[in-house]
């Protein structure tokens, strides 16, 4: 199942972006270094692997390949992080890097991005 969420962006950035004066990657750079839009974001990326059992975390995250389409006002990016997992019972610490694509849609009349993550691997044994 895909994961999704939602993100505000200032009208100043999303008219920046409209206007040319930033590339969608500047964007995307400013916007995640918003506290709050950053901590939604490693969250959201956490969610993928929490049927994996060892309280997963994500706490620090990249995106490149950043595609914007000003018609629809709609695009995609690419983000690889670590996931950290904390097995408490038996004391056990693991991390793997991973990355994820998404897709987004800008609402230009409320500001808001809403992401859809891509579809995850699953493994049938």
């Amino acid at each position: 199942m895909t994961k999704d969420f939602e993100l505000s962006a200032s009208e100043n950035e999303l008219s920046k972006l409209m206007e040319g004066e930033i590339s969608i990657q500047q964007f995307w750079d400013n916007l995640i270094g918003d506290k709050d839009a950053h901590y939604t974001f490693c969250r959201s990326l956490a969610s993928y692997y929490h049927d994996d059992g060892g309280s997963p975390e994500v706490r620090e995250f990249t995106i490149a390949d950043t595609k914007f389409d000003k018609e629809t006002l709609s695009g995609s990016l690419k983000c690889s992080f670590k996931v950290y997992y904390f097995f408490t019972c038996s004391d056990i610490k693991n991390d793997k890097n991973d990355y994820l694509t998404w897709t987004f849609k800008i609402d230009n009349t409320t500001n808001k991005i809403a992401l859809a993550g891509e579809e995850p691997w699953i493994i049938d044994n």
